[in-house]
């Protein structure tokens, strides 16, 4: 036992990759006791709760040990980590579609879908990519440009759309995309214009206040003002 107990230690003291918290915690397993790689998965998770690496061999543990309820608890929680992350198969499928590589975007928008089946215009791509083309678009999509506007890039979603629409002038949907970006942008641009003002007006009467606090404190200038 001394050797699972020296790990165990150099585990809670020494851990500075995951790669390296889980070969600890994989050969803290081949100890072949459960409890103390519950254990070490617990201490490292207090620290580095993103761990989906360590977090799967805590659920594993768990499993083996019989306790079910726990181990669906921590496969719940990696599940809903790797479906926050889903978003990437979309992005990918559009890197994949702009390198004229059907397959690998169609691989990649149904990983997408598995876990957003609610997404109409994914299924619409994935439909479109399905059917045989003679010859790839070349065009900006609507699918890249709200991949833009998921990352605050407002302003380059409106210039993709403005080439989609004028690429598809019977495009309704991106149309009417198109115009409610407009729409929030002017609003965004107003609200910064409105912003400026206000600095610029407590720029102005802040410049006032050091003015008078300066006549306010050379009493000879005061003098001359009262008289």
């Amino acid at each position: 036992m001394a050797g699972l107990n020296d790990i165990y230690h150099e585990l809670v003291s020494k851990i500075v990759t995951p790669e390296a918290r889980l070969l600890l915690v994989e050969t803290l397993k081949k100890q072949g006791n459960p409890q103390a790689v519950i254990q070490a998965c617990k201490t490292v998770l207090d620290t580095f709760p993103d761990d989906i690496g360590i977090r799967s061999l805590l659920a594993e543990s768990y499993f083996e040990e019989g306790s079910l309820d726990l181990a669906e608890t921590e496969t719940e929680k990696i599940v809903h980590y790797i479906h926050k992350l889903s978003y990437i198969f979309k992005f990918q499928a559009e890197l994949f579609r702009r390198q004229n590589r059907p397959d690998k975007a169609r691989d990649s928008l149904k990983l997408y879908l598995a876990h957003n089946q609610g997404d109409q215009q994914a299924s619409d791509l994935l439909e479109e990519i399905s059917q045989p083309q003679e010859e790839p678009s070349a065009f900006p999509t609507s699918t890249l440009a709200d991949l833009y506007y998921q990352q605050g890039e407002l302003g380059e979603a409106i210039k993709v759309y403005e080439q989609v629409v004028a690429a598809s002038p019977d495009n309704e949907k991106a149309k009417h995309r198109l115009g409610e970006l407009r729409v929030e942008h002017a609003a965004q641009e107003a609200k910064m214009e409105r912003a400026q003002l206000t600095r610029k007006r407590k720029r102005k009467l802040l410049g006032i206040l050091e003015r008078w606090l300066a006549a306010v404190e050379e009493p000879e200038v005061i003098a001359r003002v009262q008289g």
